[in-house]
């Protein structure tokens, strides 16, 4: 006995049909009719695409530690169509993708971590969607709608099932709705290359980068934000003997390694939702002058025609007009 399974049309029903055929015995054969509403299936890890499901029925699996990692989606006989998108880890949010398209990947090995679904044309007009997923360690999250987040970013966790469904415009929701999107706070990470030294770990919010009391200068800098949607960072450095860079953003270098050069200044800025959301502060130690104030949001930090150089860094993210971890004063000294 074997099992072939396809999606194929059939005399007497309108749309594609799901069709197994049990080859052997049984004699019958399964025939799975394309209802109207939503349709979709999940390629889920060590299993391969799943056979379609539909109108809120469960795609992937539960209890089995495996994560969806491509998934496809189709309305049947409703006007519109549907547009949807992945977070996927180690690569984040993708770009939407609609009507059977894949979104996700397959054969990396790259689970998905959660999905945004919205729909377009008249069944915008007179639907809602509605998803929920169930996420590993979390279990089943509320339900989302209408082009909101449904899973999780920054923890790590994979979606192992999915239910989609349509409602009318302005209708009840399939059940709760709250936590229907977990997403760790973000985060400034920052590495700083040292003389003598090399590059050093990273750092994340507030934490020191480079050195004190060594008399050793900052030469180059890294910085990135995590968990950040939509957002990113820019910097550029203040170098002896150069003077200012052009910016350059998340996990670029600035500065210089191997010429012994220390960064004498900053300037740090958020971009996107991030600068939407954040303040971001930052203050140097500088050899002679100790520690200076903190600067934000573009402006400069450190000195510039003292040829005193930037040991030390910290950086922190600041929810938007929120106070500053400490004194603003003399963030910049500039020697004329």
């Amino acid at each position: 006995m074997w099992q072939y399974s396809s999606k194929e049309l059939v005399d007497g029903i309108d749309g594609p049909v799901d069709m197994n055929y049990l080859i052997g015995t049984p004699a019958d054969h399964g025939v799975k009719e394309l209802q109207s509403g939503v349709s979709y299936e999940a390629h889920v890890s060590d299993i391969g695409w799943q056979t379609f499901v539909q109108n809120g029925e469960i795609a992937g699996t539960t209890g089995q530690n495996k994560g969806i990692e491509a998934l496809k989606m189709q309305l049947n006989d409703v006007d519109g169509g549907i547009e949807y998108r992945a977070h996927v880890r180690d690569i984040g949010w993708q770009d939407y993708v609609s009507n059977g398209q894949q979104a996700g990947t397959t054969g990396q090995a790259k689970p998905i971590e959660a999905v945004s679904i919205r729909l377009t044309g008249k069944a915008e007009e007179q639907y809602d969607i509605y998803y929920r997923v169930h996420s590993s360690d979390f279990g089943w999250l509320g339900w989302a709608k209408n082009g909101e987040d449904a899973g999780t970013q920054g923890y790590a966790k994979k979606v192992e099932a999915i239910q989609v469904q349509l409602v009318e415009k302005g209708g009840e929701a399939p059940g709760e709705t709250s936590n229907a999107f977990k997403m760790k706070e973000t985060e400034v990470q920052y590495q700083a290359h040292v003389s003598d030294i090399g590059w050093q770990n990273i750092v994340t919010n507030g934490a020191l980068a480079g050195t004190t009391g060594q008399n050793k200068g900052i030469e180059a800098l890294k910085l990135q934000l995590s968990n950040a949607r939509n957002g990113g960072i820019e910097y550029r450095a203040h170098v002896r003997d150069i003077g200012w860079q052009d910016y350059v953003s998340n996990g670029q270098q600035a500065g210089t390694t191997g010429q012994a050069k220390p960064i004498e200044a900053v300037s740090i800025r958020l971009t996107g939702k991030a600068e939407e959301q954040y303040d971001i502060y930052y203050r140097v130690h500088s050899s002679d002058f100790g520690w200076l104030g903190w600067a934000k949001n573009g402006e400069d930090a450190g000195t510039q025609g003292y040829a005193k150089k930037a040991e030390a860094i910290e950086i922190c993210l600041v929810k938007k007009g929120d106070s500053a971890p400490g004194s603003t004063e003399k963030a910049f000294l500039k020697n004329n």
